[in-house]
C-alpha cells in the first residue's frame, strides 16, 4: 500500500537514530488496543486520542511480505500469559472477521510519538490458537488480509451455525449434523436369473394367465 511520512517523521529517520514502536488495534466488541513499547502511549491516528497500553503478554509477530499484485497475505500475532479477559473474548465472542490493524511509529527524545505513524498491516482474523499450560495461556491470532475474501465461498449452509446467523431463534437445524444422508425409500429386491428366465418364456409362449403375473410380482 502506498504511504505517506510527514515530514516530521522524515526528519526524524534522517537522524539515523530511530526508535520504532508499534501500535496494534484489535476491533473485539469492545477494542483493544496495546504497544510493544515499554510504557503506554498516546496517539491520534484517525483523528481519535486512544491510549494503547504496554502489554508484557505481547509477544510479537510473524514477519510478511507485500505483494505488488492482487492476493492475499496472512501474519500471526502472539500473546504469552494473556490477560484472562482477552482469553475470555476470543473463547467467548465470535472474533473471526475482526478487524486488525497494525501501525508503526517513532518515538523522540521525549518519549512522544512522532506524528503520524504508518499503517503497516490492515486485516481480520481467521482463526485463532489457544494453548494453556499449569501456569498461563497463549494465544496466536492468524490474520489474513481482505483479499482472502475472494477466495471464499458464499452462500448460507445446512447447518445450525448458518441459520443462526440469519435467524437467531429458529431451531429447524439444530440436529442437521445427525440426519441421515442416503435415506431409502420401500424395500431393496433382485430379481432372480431362474426367475426372470421363467417369466420371458411364459410370455413368449403366451401361457400365462393374468393372476400368474399377480402372483409372480407378489413373489419379487
Amino acid at each position: 500500500m502506498a504511504r505517506t511520512l510527514t515530514t516530521a517523521v522524515k526528519n526524524e529517520l534522517l537522524t539515523g537514530q530511530i526508535r520504532p514502536i508499534h501500535l496494534i488495534e484489535i476491533g473485539f466488541s469492545t477494542p483493544v488496543y496495546i504497544t510493544d513499547c515499554g510504557f503506554d502511549l498516546t496517539s491520534s491516528i484517525s483523528g481519535t486520542s486512544r491510549t494503547y497500553t504496554a502489554s508484557p503478554f505481547l509477544v510479537g509477530g510473524s514477519s510478511f511480505e507485500e505483494q505488488t499484485d492482487i492476493t492475499k497475505t496472512s501474519l500471526s500475532l502472539s500473546l504469552s500469559g494473556a490477560d484472562p479477559t482477552f482469553i475470555s473474548t476470543v473463547l467467548n465472542e465470535n472474533v473471526v472477521n475482526d478487524t486488525v490493524e497494525i501501525y508503526r511509529g517513532l518515538l523522540d527524545s521525549n518519549n512522544s510519538i512522532i506524528a503520524d505513524p504508518i499503517l503497516l498491516y490492515s486485516g481480520n482474523i481467521d482463526t485463532f490458537e489457544i494453548a494453556e499450560t499449569d501456569t498461563q495461556s497463549n494465544v496466536k491470532l492468524i490474520i489474513v488480509s481482505h483479499w482472502a475474501d475472494f477466495d471464499k465461498k458464499s452462500g448460507r449452509k445446512t447447518n445450525n451455525a448458518s441459520q443462526q446467523r440469519f435467524f437467531s431463534s429458529d431451531v429447524g437445524m439444530d440436529y442437521a449434523s445427525e440426519s441421515v444422508l442416503d435415506i431409502k425409500w420401500g424395500r431393496e429386491w433382485q430379481l432372480s436369473t431362474k426367475l426372470l428366465a421363467c417369466i420371458i418364456i411364459l410370455i413368449n409362449t403366451k401361457k400365462i394367465h393374468m393372476t400368474s403375473y399377480i402372483i409372480i410380482f407378489y413373489h419379487l
